[in-house]
């Protein structure tokens, strides 16, 4: 049983979400997740990387060995062209990982992600709550009332909006904003770029075993990779123009774009032609990637985190290790509140633990965000300028590979969130953690 002082209801029961309700299940706090979908445990998603600063963070909750148990290691990164598939570079940066954070760099589904979260919190059956969208958010004076679209009504101290980049929590806080200061941001969200994600048979296209081949140059990137049974594959494309709103593209649509980029080479005598031609198309869509940074994280009672308000392209892989970061640090501020306060907390109490949050987490995404935004507009470039960075340049001043990807791991991994109030005998490499909890 929780003895918390105040109710946390999480909307959103995706990685980051229930990643959230596992640091408050381990803080102590009462929690509830409302989930939109009918189910939590969804076979199909993407294929997600986990950097070693987020192993640890799993580690830490108990999770170490059934997430390496599900998932499967990348030791390799071949960056190829996309005009005729010959390898251009080749980085051993994720082998490194162990030895520089006693992590590894793990690749897993995130249904199996999603699973592995979803077994891990007690009295799961009422914790979570399935087939429940949020149409009204309304806080008062003692808490605040979510309103679900079937009637119920569900009675909390705070909401936790982790619903992703279309988040309906985001639209409501911003609503309230716009009442009570007249200030309105608007969705800072926009798509750029679209593309595919989807699967094949490891058994019908030959890709050589833990490698992430990245094909870029032909204004189209392409990164796929094999795990035991399966080759994963995503590709990016700039659209035509910017896009606001969300776009739901049919199957005649997904076989029209995979057409205009069939001839892109992936690697070694394999085209994305080939690849398509094994695909799962049942399984694979064609969505719009967007990007944004909000400037206003929480209003009054709620509070957002992952997707819902920072939202890089899946080019560098670390969208899910942003958002995760940035709920440990929410939650470690939650914590600190409950264990302060004898009872529940007041709304500007909550605010400026909310305040203190962004604060600690706003620059360090902003900086991930920017480089995100950056190099997916590198990688899909065609040029003869990039053309030649990438055959002559690059293979002399790839920051992933030098000094065993010392420089990543000192300006990235190693400032890595931990939750301050679990003790737990971490692993180590050659680089210490900055941030360390008390044994």
């Amino acid at each position: 049983m929780s003895n918390s002082n105040f109710r946390v209801i999480i909307v959103g029961a995706g990685p980051v979400g229930l990643y959230v309700a596992n640091a408050l299940q381990q803080a102590n706090i009462e929690f509830v997740v409302l989930e939109q979908e009918k189910t939590v445990l969804k076979p199909a998603g993407q294929l997600l990387f986990v950097w070693p600063q987020t192993v640890r963070l799993f580690d830490q909750i108990g999770l170490l060995a059934p997430m390496q148990e599900a998932a499967f290691q990348l030791y390799q990164k071949k960056r190829t062209s996309g005009i005729d598939g010959r390898v251009t570079t080749t980085s051993n940066f994720w082998g490194f990982m162990r030895e520089n954070h006693g992590y590894p760099f793990l690749l897993i589904l995130r249904s199996d992600l999603v699973r592995i979260l979803y077994a891990n919190l007690k009295r799961r059956d009422t914790h979570v709550r399935t087939d429940t969208q949020v149409i009204d958010i309304v806080p008062h004076a003692h808490g605040i009332h979510v309103k679900a679209k079937d009637g119920a009504v569900v009675e909390g101290s705070i909401v936790i909006g982790s619903d992703g980049v279309h988040s309906e929590t985001r639209s409501l806080m911003q609503r309230l904003a716009i009442q009570s200061t007249g200030v309105d941001e608007g969705n800072p969200m926009q798509s750029s770029f679209y593309g595919l994600f989807g699967r094949a048979s490891i058994d019908q296209v030959k890709i050589e075993p833990g490698v992430l081949f990245e094909s870029r140059g032909a204004g189209t990137v392409i990164q796929c990779s094999g795990t035991r049974r399966t080759l994963h594959f995503v590709t990016l494309t700039p659209l035509p123009s910017r896009v606001t709103e969300r776009i739901r593209y049919n199957t005649e649509g997904m076989e029209t774009y995979a057409t205009s980029i069939a001839d892109v080479a992936v690697c070694p005598g394999v085209t994305f032609r080939e690849i398509w031609k094994h695909a799962d198309k049942s399984t694979t869509v064609l969505v719009n990637q967007e990007e944004g940074f909000l400037s206003h994280w929480h209003h009054d009672r709620i509070v957002l985190v992952g997707d819902a308000v920072h939202k890089v392209t899946s080019v560098n892989g670390l969208g899910m290790t942003c958002g995760l970061h940035s709920a440990a640090a929410l939650a470690n501020e939650l914590q600190s509140l409950s264990a302060a306060m004898p009872h529940d907390p007041t709304a500007m109490l909550f605010n400026q633990a909310f305040a203190k949050y962004q604060r600690i987490r706003e620059s360090e995404c902003r900086a991930i965000w920017a480089a995100g935004r950056s190099m997916v507009r590198e990688v899909t470039r065609r040029s003869r300028v990039n053309w030649l960075w990438d055959t002559y340049f690059l293979p002399w001043l790839d920051m992933e590979s030098f000094a065993k990807g010392i420089l990543v791991s000192l300006l990235l991994i190693r400032y890595g969130h931990i939750l301050t109030y679990i003790p737990f005998d971490e692993q180590g490499g050659r680089i210490t953690w900055v941030r360390r909890c008390k044994r």
